[in-house]
């Protein structure tokens, strides 16, 4: 899946698998979120992420604690993972 920026996104489940944490995360990956009923999408910054749930925080658990500022859902929304291109 592309995201509009040209950003190519994988579903959390296929990367997050192994327990990763968002301290383990590359640099050149982004959190983009996913409204389960609107579609959505936004970039989160992982820092804010941080600041509130701790470095330590599974990626898999971070999903299912978003809520969409579009229409306010909070049920079925997913976290996916962006490559950035590197030079």
């Amino acid at each position: 899946m592309r995201h509009r920026r040209s950003i190519d996104l994988m579903p959390r489940e296929d990367a997050a698998d192994d327990g990763a944490t968002l301290e383990l995360l590359p640099e050149w990956y982004v959190l983009v979120a996913k409204c389960g009923k609107c579609r959505h999408q936004g970039r989160i910054d992982r820092r804010l992420v941080a600041n509130r749930r701790g470095w330590g925080v599974s990626l898999n658990s971070i999903g299912p604690a978003l809520k969409c500022v579009r229409c306010g859902n909070r049920e079925g929304n997913k976290l996916l993972l962006g490559r950035l291109p590197r030079d």
